[in-house]
C-alpha cells in the first residue's frame, strides 16, 4: 500500500517533555493493514485524527461508578501502540436530535504506558500538568482553533476543590474552572483539558484579572459512588462551573462518545530535559551545565534528526544523519546558570522530505536545588486571614510534582514541573510562604534559577520521616515518596541537591531524646541517599508542642545539633511576631523567616570565608563575682549587637529566682539581673513565648535561639 504522512505541522509552542516511547512501523503514520477492532469506527475528528490510531473508543453511559477499574471500552487496541507512541488525541462527541457536536485535542504523551490512554479511573493514572504542543479543533462557537497552544490537564478519579495551583493567571479560588486542586480522596473524577489564550502565560507566573485558560472538553463524574449522573462538556459552560463540574447533564444528550488516539513514534529519545525543568548544576559554582540529547530513529524512512535551539530570540538547528544500519543519534546542549531559558525541538527528517516534530520541551533553565522537608511549619500555607505570598513569586523558582503526599499513588502519578507558589498546601507547585520569599531573594541575588521541592506534612513525630533501609524508594513512606518525586525529577545524585532544610519537632512534644536519635539517624540517610557532602539547616521550632512556651528540652537539643552532626545549622524563629501559636502569619511571620533563610544560605553557600550570619546563640553563662544577683550569657559572636526589647526579661527563666531585667553588652553578651542571688546550681533558659511580644533580636531580626544552660 501507498505510505502516508504523519501529520506534518510543526507547532509554534513547546510539549511538556522529550520523552517518547518505541514505536516500530512499516509506513509513516500508517496503521497495519490487518483488521482491527476500531474497523468502521469513525467519528467527527476523523479528518483532524490523520497519522493517529484510534486505540480506544467509548459510547458514554449517563452515569457511571468506573473507580479502580477499567471502564467497558467498545474496543482496546492499546497493544497496536505498546511499542511506542509520541502524542495522543482525545475526540469528544456530544448528540442531539438536532446534530453533533464534537471537539479534537492532542497533545504530546503524557505517560509511555498505553493503559494510560483512556479514563484515568486509577490514581496511578493521575495528570495535572502543563501541555505545550496542543491543538484544538471544533465545531462549536467559541472553542478556539489551536494549533501549537498551551493548555493544562486535570485528569484523575479523585475528587478535586477550587483552590487550585496558581498555573493558570486569573483562575478562580472559588469556582470549578481551568485550575482545581486534586485532593487525595478519589470518588467523582476529572477528564478536562484546558487551552492558554496566549501560550506565552503558561511561562512563569504573572497576574490578570480573567482567567487565561478556558476548557475545551470536560468529562467528569465517572467514579462517583451511587453512581451519579456524569458531567460532560465541549467549551465553556456559561451557566454552572465553567469546567462543567457538578453540571450532571449528560442526560441532555441522546449519545456521547469519547475516542481516544496514539501517533506512533518515529523515534525513541533516551535523554533529554523536559519543559520548565531546572537542571541541577554542580557545585554551586559552573556557569553553565551540559545536557544530552540522545535516542534511536525507529522508522526505517527516517534519514536525520535535528536538534532545534532557540534562547533569547535565536535559533541553531544541528543534523544527525540516520540510517537503520546505524539508527542512533546524539546532541549536547549547554545551558547557561542564568535567568535565561531554551526550547529545544526535535524534527525527524524523512526520505520523502516530511519534516516530523518527535520532542519539544520549553523554557528549560539550569540552576541549584532545595530541599524542604518537616510539618506544617514547613508546608507553610496561607494561614486564616492572612496575607497572601503571592507577589513574592517568581518565574525563576520551580518545582516538581505535587507536595499531595496523603496517598502514595497520587503522589507517585504527578508529575511535570511548575511554577513555585506558596500560598496552597497539598497541591501541584506548592512550596510554603517562607520557600517562595526565600526562592525569589536568593534568584535574585544569584543571578540563576532555584527549585525547591517540599515534601513536608503536617502533624507529623519524627518517626514518621523514617527511611524504609529494606527499601529506600519505598512510597508508603514519606521518605521514599521524597525520593521517588526528587528521582523522577532528575533531582538526585551526589551533587544535585544543594541543600536541605527541616522544620519539625513541634509534634514530638518536647522528647528531646527521640527526636535527636531519630533525626540524626535521618540525616545520616539523607547524605546515603543524596550526597555525603549535604548541608542540612534545621529550624528551632517555635514550641513543642504547641501553644505551649514552657517546654524547651527539644528546642534546646535542636540548637546543640552542630555539636554532633557535621556541615549543619540552626535557624531561630523566635523573632517573628506574626505568629499565632503555632504557625505564622506572612507579615512578620513567614515572609521575614523566608528573608533569614536566604540570607544565612547566601552568606554559608555561595560566601567564601567563615558564616557571617547566624542567630543569636549562648556559648555558656557564669555568675558575677561581685554582683551575686547578675548573671551573664555569652554569646558565640559577642560582637553582635542584641536588642533587648521591653518586657524581655519575662521570657527568661532561673528556677528559684526572678528575672527583673537584661541588657545586653558589647564584649560580655547577655546580662541579667534577678532578684535574689544566683541560686547554686542553677540554670538559665530563654523560652521565648507565643504571638508577638517583646523579643531578644540582631540587626536583622533574627531571635535569640531558645536554650536551657548551667550556670558555671
Amino acid at each position: 500500500m501507498p505510505r502516508r504522512r504523519l501529520d506534518t505541522r510543526l507547532l509554534a509552542s513547546g510539549c511538556a517533555a522529550l520523552a517518547f516511547g518505541t514505536a516500530t512501523v512499516s509506513a509513516i503514520g500508517v496503521a497495519s493493514a490487518e483488521p482491527t477492532a476500531s474497523d468502521g469506527w469513525s467519528t467527527s475528528c476523523d479528518a483532524e485524527a490523520t497519522g493517529y490510531r484510534p486505540v480506544r473508543g467509548l459510547d458514554l453511559p449517563t452515569a457511571a461508578n468506573w473507580r479502580d477499574t477499567t471502564p467497558p471500552y467498545t474496543f482496546d487496541e492499546t497493544a497496536t501502540v505498546a511499542g511506542g507512541f509520541d502524542r495522543i488525541g482525545y475526540c469528544l462527541e456530544l448528540s442531539t436530535e438536532a446534530g453533533t457536536t464534537w471537539v479534537w485535542t492532542s497533545m504530546e504523551a503524557l505517560s509511555g504506558n498505553p493503559d494510560d490512554v483512556g479514563l484515568p479511573t486509577r490514581m496511578e493514572q493521575s495528570r495535572h500538568q502543563f501541555v505545550d504542543d496542543l491543538t484544538v479543533a471544533s465545531n462549536v462557537p467559541g472553542v478556539p482553533e489551536v494549533d501549537g497552544g498551551s493548555g493544562w490537564v486535570e485528569m484523575w478519579p479523585n475528587q478535586y476543590d477550587a483552590t487550585g495551583s496558581r498555573q493558570v493567571p486569573g483562575a478562580s479560588e472559588t469556582v470549578h474552572d481551568a485550575d482545581d486542586a486534586v485532593l487525595w480522596a478519589n470518588g467523582y473524577g476529572s477528564f478536562q483539558v484546558h487551552v492558554f489564550a496566549d501560550a506565552d502565560d503558561a511561562r512563569g507566573p504573572r497576574a490578570a484579572g480573567a482567567a487565561t485558560a478556558t476548557p475545551v472538553l470536560a468529562v467528569n463524574a465517572f467514579t462517583t459512588a451511587g453512581p451519579q449522573t456524569m458531567d460532560v462538556g465541549i467549551g465553556a459552560d456559561t451557566v454552572g462551573n465553567p469546567d462543567w463540574t457538578f453540571a450532571q447533564n449528560a442526560v441532555d444528550y441522546t449519545a456521547r462518545r469519547l475516542t481516544f488516539y496514539a501517533r506512533p513514534s518515529l523515534a525513541r529519545v533516551d535523554a533529554a530535559p523536559i519543559s520548565r525543568q531546572v537542571v541541577p548544576r554542580p557545585g554551586r559554582s559552573a556557569t553553565e551545565v551540559s545536557v544530552p540529547v540522545t535516542g534511536v530513529a525507529l522508522d526505517p524512512y527516517v534519514t536525520a534528526v535535528e536538534l532545534r535551539t532557540t534562547r533569547d530570540g535565536h535559533q541553531t538547528t544541528r543534523r544527525a544523519t540516520v540510517s537503520p544500519a546505524a539508527p542512533r543519534f546524539s546532541f549536547t546542549v549547554s545551558l547557561p546558570v542564568a535567568r535565561t531559558s531554551t526550547d529545544l525541538e526535535l524534527v525527524a527528517r524523512t526520505s520523502d522530505g516530511g519534516r516530523h516534530r518527535i520532542g519539544r520541551a520549553v523554557d528549560v533553565v539550569a540552576g541549584d536545588v532545595i530541599v524542604v522537608q518537616g510539618q506544617s511549619n514547613a508546608q507553610a500555607g496561607q494561614q486564616p486571614n492572612s496575607t497572601s505570598s503571592e507577589a513574592d513569586r517568581s518565574r525563576w523558582v520551580r518545582t516538581f510534582g505535587t507536595s499531595n503526599n496523603n496517598n502514595p499513588r497520587l503522589a507517585a502519578a504527578i508529575g511535570g514541573w511548575t511554577y513555585a507558589m506558596g500560598d496552597n498546601i497539598q497541591r501541584v507547585a506548592a512550596i510554603g510562604q517562607w520557600a517562595v520569599r526565600m526562592g525569589r531573594l536568593m534568584s535574585a541575588e544569584l543571578g540563576v534559577p532555584i527549585a525547591i521541592v517540599n515534601g513536608a506534612r503536617g502533624g507529623q513525630p519524627i518517626s514518621y520521616f523514617a527511611r524504609n533501609d529494606s527499601a529506600p524508594t519505598d512510597g508508603a513512606t514519606s521518605y521514599g515518596m521524597l525520593l521517588q518525586r526528587l528521582t523522577r525529577a532528575g533531582l538526585t545524585g551526589p551533587s544535585a541537591i544543594d541543600v536541605m532544610l527541616w522544620y519539625q519537632g513541634e509534634a514530638d512534644r518536647d522528647n528531646a531524646e527521640v527526636h535527636v536519635a531519630g533525626f540524626t539517624e535521618l540525616v545520616a540517610d539523607w547524605r546515603q541517599d543524596y550526597g555525603a557532602g549535604l548541608p542540612v539547616y534545621v529550624h528551632q521550632v517555635r514550641n513543642s508542642p504547641c501553644d505551649q512556651a514552657v517546654p524547651v528540652a527539644l528546642r534546646d537539643a535542636q540548637r546543640r545539633l552542630p555539636d554532633t552532626i557535621d556541615n549543619l545549622r540552626v535557624l531561630s524563629t523566635t523573632g517573628l511576631n506574626g505568629h499565632d501559636g503555632c504557625h505564622f502569619d506572612y507579615l512578620d511571620g513567614y515572609r521575614t523567616l523566608g528573608d533569614h533563610n536566604a540570607a544565612m544560605l547566601l552568606d554559608d553557600l555561595y560566601r567564601p570565608g567563615a558564616p557571617k550570619v547566624a542567630p543569636p546563640n549562648p556559648r555558656a553563662a557564669h555568675r558575677v563575682d561581685d554582683r551575686p544577683n547578675q548573671l551573664v550569657v555569652k554569646l558565640r559572636s559577642p560582637a553582635v549587637r542584641l536588642t533587648v526589647e521591653d518586657g524581655a526579661a519575662a521570657d527568661f527563666q532561673v528556677p528559684g529566682a526572678v528575672v527583673e531585667s537584661v541588657r545586653w553588652q558589647r564584649g560580655r553578651g547577655l546580662v541579667l539581673t534577678l532578684d535574689r542571688p544566683v541560686p547554686a546550681g542553677a540554670t538559665v533558659a530563654y523560652l521565648a513565648h507565643r504571638r508577638a511580644g517583646p523579643r531578644v533580636i540582631d540587626a536583622r531580626g533574627m531571635g535569640l535561639l531558645a536554650f536551657r544552660i548551667p550556670v558555671e
